[in-house]
């Protein structure tokens, strides 16, 4: 049986007016590689009919793997639930709500060679972020004293578009429950020796539905990982 080299991770609450654009799109850019993939839809307890939109494009896209999530609500249990189920040799992780372009993947996987990790950065040069003017100055004032604090090389910590090897999670262990895992999981892969870079991406303002993230509710869970990330690193 073919080896499946790449899977797609994506955490969705209530996107059911993006998910058939999101899905659609993957597949044409992800056919172009010309290898085997997956699609992994970690549909975290909506109340539209996500579901069923999912169902009807499980017809025309069998790549795609729907998780079907009724408790525990957070991002950041969906996008673990995602990656226990992955079986591709390279991750790549993305919002559903179209803020990511699919057809940016490809320039991710020509960087990933020679490191372990691409993160897509909304500040690196060449970057582009259709925000608003307070939630780039919170964003970028996270992502400073975070840099700063910890030291990784990364200018975009809160940006969920990423590539990176499978065997990471495989040596990490995530434990947060909402948007706390964005910082996580380059932290302590980080911490754990893999090599990292990023790449500029344009961040682009959705269309239909409403953003779940609040930064300055979300506070409190940054920290958090940021003084377990910490701990870690000394306590090694």
């Amino acid at each position: 049986m073919k080896k499946i080299y790449c899977s797609v991770v994506v955490p969705a609450h209530n996107e059911a007016e993006n998910l058939k654009r999101l899905v659609l799109e993957l597949k044409s850019v992800l056919s172009k590689i010309r290898k085997k993939y997956e699609i992994i839809i970690s549909n975290d307890n909506s109340t539209d009919n996500s579901l069923e939109v999912l169902k009807k494009l499980k017809k025309i896209a069998p790549e795609l793997v729907i998780i079907n999530r009724t408790k525990n609500p957070g991002v950041g249990y969906a996008i673990r639930d995602g990656l226990n189920k992955v079986r591709g040799e390279i991750i790549i992780s993305m919002d559903a709500d179209l803020s990511h372009n699919p057809a940016e993947i490809p320039k991710f996987l020509k960087a990933l060679k020679g490191w372990d990790m691409v993160c897509g950065s909304r500040y690196f040069k060449g970057g582009k972020a259709e925000m608003s003017y307070s939630r780039i100055f919170i964003s970028r004032l996270f992502n400073f004293i975070f840099r700063n604090i910890i030291g990784v090389p990364v200018k975009d910590f809160t940006s969920g578009f990423r590539v990176y090897k499978a065997k990471i999670i495989k040596n990490i262990r995530l434990t947060s429950k909402k948007f706390g895992i964005f910082i996580e999981i380059p932290l302590k892969a980080y911490n754990a020796g893999f090599r990292m870079t990023e790449i500029p991406i344009s961040y682009s303002r959705r269309t239909f539905g409403r953003s779940n993230l609040a930064y300055l509710k979300q506070g409190p869970e940054y920290l958090k990982v940021v003084v377990e990330a910490i701990i870690s690193r000394f306590t090694k």
